[in-house]
């Protein structure tokens, strides 16, 4: 059975290439939704409340207020390089828009 942790681990890369996105849409139904509008809500409110000059983006020191951890490994978030975080590297990804 020496070929065992190779099929293994080849079901769990093939199992990780079909999965979807985990990140629940704004307005889906029942507790994931739920989980994912008070996501929203409360990365909102420490995005806007992160924004001290209102520019719609986030210096490494603004982040730093909001969420240390971030600001600590800023240039792994910082995904275009341009020493700031759009809302959409500040939360991770793409699918909420910032209203």
């Amino acid at each position: 059975m020496k070929s065992f942790p190779l099929l293994l681990a080849l079901l769990v890369i093939a199992g990780a290439a079909g999965a979807q996105s985990v990140v629940p849409n704004l307005d889906q139904a029942g507790r994931k939704g739920d989980m994912a509008r008070l996501a929203y809500k409360q990365a909102v409110e420490e995005f806007d409340k992160a924004d001290a000059n209102k520019d719609g983006k986030l210096s490494k020191e603004e982040v730093a207020t909001v969420a240390p951890f971030k600001a600590d490994n800023f240039a792994r978030y910082d995904k275009n390089g341009d020493g700031f975080l759009s809302w959409e590297e500040f939360v991770g990804h793409n699918k909420w828009k910032k209203e």
